[in-house]
């Protein structure tokens, strides 16, 4: 962190040559100082840093911003002016400035015309920069300017490298929606920059985003799939290619797409996603239910969305693949006790990690706020602990299985009644009890 530190100082730009040693120095003391949690300390060196150095943009934006945050805006301004003045080669510098005026031209209608000067100024000899002209248009904008607004609009058109994207920002402003010549001469620029450079995906994005905004679903297809062809690792963009086909109830290609990009990146979020929507469609659980249980490792859900999936694999009998998801969700809820107990039961249910169950089960209820009243979770607690010879708890357990049972699940309550009684016999004890057990059990099965 130290060194990289170091580095964006001495990117802010060139240090006078009898300035770097002590603007260094200064700056290095003020990272050590906000290690150590001494704020004043930090702000003390960097303000003796700027000093040495008062071209480094860096330190003089964050005095800047001291200055500002206890309402000197006096001081702020001249920071920044003077930083602007005597860093004319650094748009980032004419930014602050230009940036900080227009955030006070609310106040101060000064203000903003010293910003849209400045920006005037900019767009003279950077007729083709995004920051610049957008930033003017939205001073225009806001001074109601209009006409204003419209000549730097067709000034940007005559750019030889004119981006389509920001055309399509002016016309958002300047046109109706439905504007048949704006949306032909977008057409146009798209369609050209696509010629020229069409392995270009934040343009390829733009473009096809720009057809099928304009509901013509099929050219921005085929824009992606230029794209794809051309540069195949642009998995974003394959994956959008998918998510376009299926748009275009071309089911079969959109899934060949997605799959094709999972195959080289499991990570992708959105390609799960619409093909979680696409097997729930389709019917086809199992696959729905794969691709959920992706979305939810890649990024989380609620508590109910884990408990959901985990509970479809496991009536799936599928353990292995319930145990995995609920480790995450685990992770993420670790004080939920539902999750630790059904965490358990899939462990319990997975036969290479039986053996861990009776330790998740014990963490489960003491992280429960009260006794469990589950009859599946008691039951399953009950035979884990079985199994590791721990029978007087899963006696205890299983009994109280049974009573939690609805009078509705009379299988399963048999099934509870005839374990208990097989344990019992397995013991040579209660054998009275075990007959009762299982007299109860057939009756409760006819």
């Amino acid at each position: 962190m130290f060194r990289e530190m170091l580095v964006i100082l001495i990117a802010c730009g060139p240090l006078p040559a009898q300035d770097t040693a002590l603007a260094r120095r200064e700056f290095a003391r003020a990272v050590l100082a906000g290690l150590r949690g001494d704020q004043e300390g930090k702000q003390r060196h960097e303000e003796a840093a700027r000093i040495a150095h008062p071209q480094a943009i860096l330190l003089v934006d964050r005095a800047a911003q001291r200055a500002f945050a206890t309402g000197d805006i006096k001081t702020a301004s001249t920071l920044y002016r003077t930083l602007a003045q005597d860093r004319r080669d650094s748009l980032h510098a004419q930014f602050l400035y230009i940036d900080f005026l227009r955030s006070q031209s609310r106040e101060d209608d000064f203000a903003m015309k010293l910003a849209v000067e400045a920006l005037e100024n900019l767009e003279q000899s950077h007729p083709a920069n995004r920051e610049v002209v957008e930033r003017l248009l939205r001073s225009y904008e806001q001074q109601g300017q209009r006409a204003k607004s419209e000549a730097l609009y067709q000034q940007y058109l005559k750019q030889p490298n004119a981006d389509p994207a920001v055309a399509e920002m002016f016309t958002r402003i300047l046109r109706e929606k439905d504007d048949a010549v704006s949306r032909d001469q977008l057409d146009r620029m798209y369609r050209q920059r696509i010629e020229e450079s069409p392995e270009d995906p934040v343009l390829a994005r733009a473009a096809s985003e720009h057809f099928r905004k304009t509901h013509r679903i099929p050219e921005a297809i085929a824009i992606l799939q230029r794209h794809a062809k051309v540069a195949p690792s642009s998995l974003d963009m394959r994956v959008r290619l998918g998510v376009l086909l299926l748009a275009n109830q071309q089911e079969a290609e959109g899934e060949a797409a997605l799959q094709a990009a999972l195959a080289i990146d499991r990570g992708l979020y959105l390609a799960h996603q619409s093909l979680a929507k696409l097997y729930t469609k389709q019917e086809k659980a199992d696959r729905a239910r794969g691709h959920r249980a992706e979305m939810l490792k890649l990024r989380g859900g609620d508590t109910d969305e884990f408990r959901e999936v985990a509970g479809d694999y496991l009536e799936a009998n599928d353990a292995k693949a319930a145990r995995i998801l609920l480790e995450k969700a685990c992770f993420d809820y670790p004080d939920d006790g539902d999750l630790l107990y059904l965490r358990a039961v899939a462990t319990h249910l997975d036969a290479v990690e039986r053996n861990k169950a009776p330790a998740l089960f014990d963490a489960a209820e003491k992280k429960a706020k009260e006794p469990t009243k589950n009859p599946v979770y008691l039951r399953y607690a009950a035979e884990s602990y079985a199994n590791a010879q721990q029978f007087e708890k899963a006696e205890n357990l299983l009994r109280a299985a049974i009573k939690a049972y609805p009078a509705s699940a009379k299988k399963d309550s048999a099934a509870a009644m005839r374990l208990l009684a097989g344990w019992w016999q397995q013991q040579n004890k209660n054998v009275d009890a075990a007959k009762a057990l299982l007299q109860r059990a057939e009756l409760l099965e006819k």
